[in-house]
């Protein structure tokens, strides 16, 4: 593994992460290699993620029966499975691609959300974690515009990654921002931040003001167009979203020890919802596992379409 150390920005997808990151690169952190880095697409150009570390991810989330949009509910203690055993085995490998050279590196990925008990056991000391949330409302348009999500999908993904991620977050170094306060004021949500960082031996920066004004001259927010920008009748929004956010906002700042937070339990439509997602990604995924079998068999007789199949072709008419 790379030493580090490790600077981990964690937050829901669509939340202004990669606004974050870019940020917080300018400030002397290590961003994934070049060659390494995920393509970004016309509203978001670059997302700053590796993606040797986000296939990783991904094939950890498809072993313990999920995805990033249907995420999975493990037994506790998941971290420590026996089926997770041949994927963390390539885990330094992946941070290696990501990192070829020794740290401070900054590592985003949304699915960290959900991971983050695991990466504990993986990653060498120090890591520190920058929390990064945004509106639940506003993250669920995003996902439709971007997704095509319906909006109750999107507001039960934003809960489960943020019932994730404060859980996993307990105990441990970090530091939480609101999207809407670092688009407000770039420059005085960042200098906290950089403070914070380089406090009590975390990480090793140099910051002065030319960097943090770069860095503050860095931040945009993802593009939320069209009908997805304009508000919704959702009628009230449940119990447990506005504790969440209410918590969000009172923990806003460093922790040397994050807080342990327990949240109001989802109302069971948030559960369903999630369920059926699960049931559609897994129905489309023997769906295309088998429009890849028939691929390879060969067509025989029937139309001229065997020639071209590789399969045998029928014979003309007439011929004896």
């Amino acid at each position: 593994m790379p030493r580090g150390p490790w600077v981990l920005v964690v937050g829901m997808h669509r939340s202004g992460t990669s606004a974050l990151t870019g940020a917080l690169s300018r400030l002397g952190l290590v961003l994934p290699a070049g060659d390494d880095l995920v393509s970004g697409q016309y509203d978001n150009p670059v997302h700053y993620e590796s993606r040797a570390l986000n296939d990783l991810d991904d094939t950890i989330l498809v072993a313990l029966g999920g995805s990033w949009s249907a995420p999975p509910t493990p037994d506790p203690g998941w971290e420590g499975s026996p089926a997770l055993h041949d994927v963390t085995a390539t885990a330094a490998r992946a941070a290696r691609r990501a990192f070829p050279l020794d740290g401070p590196v900054l590592w985003k990925d949304p699915r960290l959300c959900l991971l983050l008990p695991l990466w504990r056991t993986l990653l060498p000391a120090p890591m520190v974690t920058v929390f990064l949330w945004r509106d639940p409302l506003a993250v669920a348009r995003s996902l439709r515009a971007r997704q095509g999500f319906p909006l109750s999908l999107g507001l039960a993904l934003w809960e489960r990654y943020t019932r994730d991620a404060v859980s996993g977050l307990a105990g441990h170094p970090g530091y939480v921002l609101g999207y809407e306060e670092l688009l407000a004021d770039p420059g005085a949500a960042l200098r906290p931040v950089a403070h914070w960082l380089g406090a009590a031996g975390r990480v090793s920066l140099d910051v002065d003001d030319d960097m943090l004004s770069a860095a503050a001259a860095s931040v945009t927010g993802p593009s939320v167009t069209g009908p997805s920008a304009r508000p919704d009748s959702v009628g009230e929004l449940p119990d447990v979203i506005g504790v969440a956010v209410e918590t969000l906002k009172s923990m806003t700042g460093p922790h040397d020890s994050v807080p342990d937070i327990s949240l109001p339990d989802r109302p069971s439509w948030m559960a369903d919802v999630l369920a059926l997602r699960h049931d559609y990604e897994d129905l489309y995924s023997r769906y295309m596992r088998y429009v890849r079998l028939r691929r390879k068999i060969p067509f025989v007789g029937g139309s001229g379409r065997g020639r071209q199949r590789g399969g045998v072709a029928p014979p003309k008419p007439g011929a004896r």
